[in-house]
């Protein structure tokens, strides 16, 4: 499991920080939860094209903020998906039990779908299962019908600072 902060007590406990000291303290990058509609984990994943929410319906909830630190494992990685093996777990139906897998290597962060059954996208364009694609600071991608995005710790300490 990695550490996690809902927003707002990151913007109580980080968001006072200038840069320097922010990353001495947080220098990994981040994923962030988006704030929106839940679908409640089963015993299967679900299947199918999830309901569409009404511009006008509050998304309700908060976002939460994951830090993307990895394992002493021969490949650093970071797993997501609903189940509890996972080092993000993500509890909504239509997340595959292991969803994603981001990798750090010599150029950076990347991302992969690992085989999940209602498929991730990153900026829009859907991911191939098993097949890694980059990560910049500030690219959406989703899990199932959960969003989420990529901060490096710059630009998270820049979304906390707009909550102050």
């Amino acid at each position: 499991m990695v550490k996690s902060y809902l927003i707002s007590s990151f913007v109580r406990s980080h968001g006072y920080l200038e840069e320097e000291a922010f990353r001495r303290a947080e220098p990994q990058p981040w994923l962030v939860w988006e704030a929106g509609p839940w679908k409640p984990g089963g015993s299967k994943t679900l299947t199918g094209t999830p309901t569409p929410i009404p511009a006008t319906a509050p998304k309700g909830g908060e976002a939460l903020a994951f830090a993307l630190t990895t394992k002493d494992v021969p490949e650093p990685q970071v797993t997501l998906g609903r189940g509890d093996t996972c080092d993000i777990i993500i509890n909504d139906g239509t997340v595959s039990t292991l969803h994603l897998v981001f990798a750090r290597g010599s150029l950076g962060w990347t991302v992969a779908d690992a085989g999940s059954r209602n498929g991730s996208t990153l900026q829009g364009t859907a991911l191939s299962a098993g097949r890694p694609l980059a990560l910049n600071s500030g690219m959406r991608l989703t899990a199932g019908a959960v969003e989420f995005s990529f901060y490096e710790w710059k630009d998270m300490l820049w979304r906390l600072k707009q909550y102050r």
